[in-house]
């Protein structure tokens, strides 16, 4: 009887040790618990509306006690406005997405709070940090567009040196900034070869734009026959649509990263964690790939946009740390192909 009562004794101790210390959603997880108290997350992204606020509908589906706001704001202007909130103690999002060069200037200034969900275990070493301040959990593939009705099947340029050939002197648009693809391609190749390409492609009568959007319309249109370097997701919205455009990648093909992470002093920072694990979850990754052609770097995640891609060819991530020479190259490129 004496044996019996102990381990009756021990099985109860446990149970309860169990629902104290023990995380879960069954056990009093004090992340989920802490999200229904705060019953909002406010979400900062430069990814299409109608993306963000799919997975904005998506979680609240999964946590119908959080509602999520969603505001879509460029990389550049999300930088100023975390930096001037951090300063003014007045911080109003929870979680930011950023592309990496901007996301590298706000992360220096220490605005970002560590958080290290269990969904990181997904990606590999080059898209997050070791102490869990970042993930990059999406890109933008950087590949050549071209339009159907333009170039022949047997004449899509298959390299970015092929542009270079007189056959496409003043058929060719690009971005006024393309220092970024142009920096990826630096650490890819080295400065160069390179800069010999970028000056090669300056002779070729480029014509220059701002944003790709405009790029992409203009090669669907026929106005030029060859976007030098465009956006995968862009060119496959305009597919989608029925624009005679299409895409190919060359080697390597530079990924504009994206990352995220929860901001320092959050006001909801508990749903801000639950909405960082969705974000980076299969579910949430699959819907970024699938509905808005963007790239997934999660390991258990095919993206349907690679399957243009060919396997051998290297996909590189835009290394975060090039921001530090972000002046240099944005002046180098301007100088290299001539614009004031």
């Amino acid at each position: 009887m004496v044996k019996k009562g102990i381990a009756v004794f021990v099985i109860q101790a446990f149970f309860w040790w169990s629902l104290i210390f023990l995380p879960g959603e069954g056990w009093g997880d004090p992340i989920l618990e802490g999200a229904k108290k705060e019953g909002q997350v406010s979400y900062s992204t430069p990814i299409e509306l109608p993306i963000s606020t799919a997975l904005g509908a998506l979680f609240e589906k999964k946590y119908p006690f959080i509602k999520v706001s969603v505001t879509r704001l460029g990389s550049e202007k999300a930088a100023t406005r975390l930096t001037s909130e951090a300063r003014a103690g007045k911080v109003s999002v929870d979680v930011v997405t950023q592309s990496g060069f901007d996301f590298y200037g706000v992360l220096q200034k220490g605005i970002f709070e560590r958080y290290n969900s269990p969904e990181r275990t997904a990606f590999s070493a080059e898209y997050k940090d070791d102490q869990g301040y970042w993930v990059t959990h999406t890109g933008i593939l950087n590949v050549i567009s071209y339009n159907t009705k333009l170039v022949p099947p047997a004449e899509v340029p298959k390299s970015f040196w092929d542009l270079t050939d007189p056959k496409w002197k003043g058929k060719i648009i690009i971005d006024e900034n393309e220092s970024k693809w142009m920096a990826g391609m630096i650490s890819y190749y080295g400065e160069a070869k390179v800069m010999d390409l970028m000056r090669k492609l300056a002779a070729q009568n480029l014509q220059f734009r701002a944003g790709h959007p405009v790029i992409e319309n203009m090669v669907a249109a026929g106005e030029f026959a060859i976007g030098a370097v465009d956006f995968a997701s862009g060119v496959e919205m305009k597919k989608k649509q029925g624009g005679p455009i299409d895409w190919v990648g060359a080697e390597p093909i530079i990924v504009l990263t994206l990352s995220l992470a929860l901001v320092k002093g959050a006001p909801h920072p508990n749903a801000g964690k639950l909405f960082i694990d969705f974000l980076l979850s299969r579910e949430g990754q699959q819907v970024l790939a699938t509905d808005g052609y963007y790239y997934s770097p999660r390991k258990d995640v095919q993206s349907p946009i690679m399957k243009q891609v060919s396997p051998q060819m290297k996909v590189i991530p835009l290394p975060m740390d090039l921001a530090k020479r972000y002046n240099e190259y944005f002046q180098m490129y301007r100088k290299v192909m001539g614009l004031p």
